[in-house]
């Protein structure tokens, strides 16, 4: 008789240790796994919030440059316009042939002037869109690049 109440006693023992470990290792599991899905839920909003704010980013950049080459471009047409109302003028404006001949000298000159004027406007007009448009470009693509994580960032996100 005394042998199977040892074997019970001992069996009950094991069994209390089995529960006590049991309840041991799923004492801090719960708040564990919590914590880690809570980790990941803030890195992955974390890098989410990154992207946004490089895509406003980029989103300012685009509109910086379309500004500026909207305005050039405005620029550029009103310019060739007047370059040729020059042209005209050179063309078909005569002046009367009554006048003096320093009106007609004065008449070619500033016409002539306002014709270099203007080619340089349009030159330069062009130029500052080209130029806004390569630098928004370069911006982009060298100092305003979407965040890609790294292959080290996205595994530390698994552990």
């Amino acid at each position: 008789l005394r042998c199977p109440s040892i074997v019970i006693v001992m069996v009950e023992i094991l069994a209390a240790i089995g529960l006590g470990a049991k309840e041991l290792f799923s004492y801090n599991r719960e708040s564990y796994k919590f914590d880690q899905d809570q980790r990941l839920e803030r890195e992955m909003l974390r890098l989410e919030m990154q992207v946004k704010r490089f895509e406003l980013f980029r989103e300012d950049v685009r509109d910086l440059v379309e500004l500026t080459v909207g305005r050039m471009d405005v620029y550029h047409l009103v310019g060739a316009l007047f370059l040729e109302f020059c042209v005209t003028f050179f063309c078909e404006g005569r002046v009367q042939a009554s006048a003096p001949p320093f009106i007609l000298a004065l008449f070619l000159l500033s016409n002539a002037c306002a014709f270099v004027y203007l080619l340089i406007a349009v030159w330069l007009s062009m130029h500052a869109s080209i130029a806004s448009h390569s630098f928004g470009v370069r911006l982009l693509t060298r100092f305003v690049r979407l965040p890609i994580p790294s292959p080290q960032q996205i595994a530390s996100l698994s552990r």
